[in-house]
């Protein structure tokens, strides 16, 4: 109710309510509150070259001829991906993060990330190893799309150890607290 007089008062203003930050849309008779300018953050990029990269990552699993069930380890992983991505990319755009701690919600989004970024190594080494190198062996033609499958997979998981180190670099420039003066009494 607040926010809908502050509104109505600034329109009465002059003020167009398009120029909000964080913008704010009144549905159903609920305030969402939105964060237009994340995706355009570094972060929220990150994400959405995740996103894609395991798309990507998915088709060429998908194209690669399996030997054995090498493939499932890879799409799913690459499926996690995207949908951590997706949900931490929706979780700051509706401004979710506002309504945990920030510990909370930094030791979640972390280890996330770790579990998919180790997902993709392991699985990206699994696709190198049992299938790759064997259709390099018996097929040279069939080791093509592995190939390229397992180099994918592999900057996939990069791109996820990316996204720990931009999280931690927030972590830590938002978590700096000032020292604590010292005693300036010289002992005697």
């Amino acid at each position: 109710m607040h926010i809908e007089e502050q509104i109505s008062e600034d329109l009465q203003d002059g003020a167009n309510i398009e120029h909000f930050y964080p913008k704010q849309i009144i549905w159903r008779r609920k305030i969402i509150t939105l964060d237009t300018f994340y995706a355009s953050q570094c972060r929220g990029i990150t994400k959405t070259v995740c996103i894609a990269m395991c798309f990507f990552a998915i088709v060429l699993v998908y194209a690669s001829q399996p030997v054995n069930d090498e493939r499932g380890p890879a799409l799913f992983f690459c499926a996690l991906g995207i949908l951590v991505s997706f949900g931490v990319l929706l979780e700051y755009t509706f401004m979710l993060n506002t309504h945990i701690t920030a510990t909370c919600g930094f030791i979640l989004e972390a280890l996330l990330y770790v579990l998919v970024s180790v997902g993709l190594l392991v699985s990206a080494i699994l696709m190198w190893v049992f299938c790759a190198a064997h259709w390099a062996e018996m097929n040279p033609e069939w080791a093509t799309m592995p190939a390229l499958a397992t180099a994918a997979l592999f900057l996939c998981s990069a791109l996820y150890f990316i996204e720990i180190c931009v999280l931690l670099n927030d972590a830590r420039r938002c978590s700096w607290r000032p020292p604590q003066p010292t005693s300036s009494v010289l002992p005697q």
